[in-house]
């Protein structure tokens, strides 16, 4: 009887302790979070500050940054930006992260047999591999069509690339969309990039 009542008492001890030692570990958790919260909202207000030196600074700082959510928020918080100079800045470095550029062709109304072919050739689209981006010039090498070595630029909010089937001129549109002309086969066709 008493080594039940001591083994009764000994897990009613244990999970005391267990409990202490996690409620310990939430608190921690929760100062943790409460820090990191201020952080945050302390480079956001950087990023809405008067001197567009500071937000050029504070954004560059975030994306930038080894920490993923505060690069994802930069990314988010940029590109959406009114400041044109944040979206473009935003623009060269999300840049680096992209392997593929997916440029979505549409077909006109009304659009005669030769366009139709063209845009059943290329499957409604043109696949932009890059193989190689260079975030201070803007310039980029893609593969397209299993053919390599192309250029393509970024300039601002503009987007260019050029090769033995297609080229495109692409705008970075309010929408946060690339839209523009693209040309495949002498056929123009409107075209738009979402890189979000």
């Amino acid at each position: 009887m008493l080594n039940k009542k001591t083994l009764f008492v000994s897990s009613i001890l244990f999970a005391i302790t267990i409990l202490t030692a996690n409620q310990s570990m939430a608190d921690t958790m929760a100062e943790t979070i409460k820090k990191r919260a201020g952080a945050i909202a302390e480079i956001k207000g950087f990023l809405n500050d008067s001197d567009p030196n500071i937000r050029i600074a504070a954004l560059d700082s975030m994306l930038k940054s080894d920490d993923t959510a505060m690069r994802e928020m930069a990314y988010s918080m940029g590109l959406n930006s009114a400041d044109d100079t944040l979206r473009s800045i935003t623009l060269r470095n999300k840049f680096n992260d992209l392997k593929v550029l997916n440029i979505t062709l549409k077909l006109p109304e009304g659009a005669n047999e030769s366009a139709q072919t063209i845009f059943t050739k290329f499957g409604g689209k043109v696949l932009l591999n890059i193989q190689k981006y260079d975030e201070k010039n803007g310039r980029f090498t893609y593969k397209s069509n299993n053919y390599g070595g192309y250029d393509g630029n970024i300039s601002g909010l503009m987007l260019q690339f050029d090769d033995k089937n297609c080229s495109g001129d692409l705008t970075f549109n309010e929408e946060s969309i690339y839209s523009g002309k693209v040309t495949c086969d002498k056929i123009a066709f409107t075209a738009t990039l979402n890189i979000i």
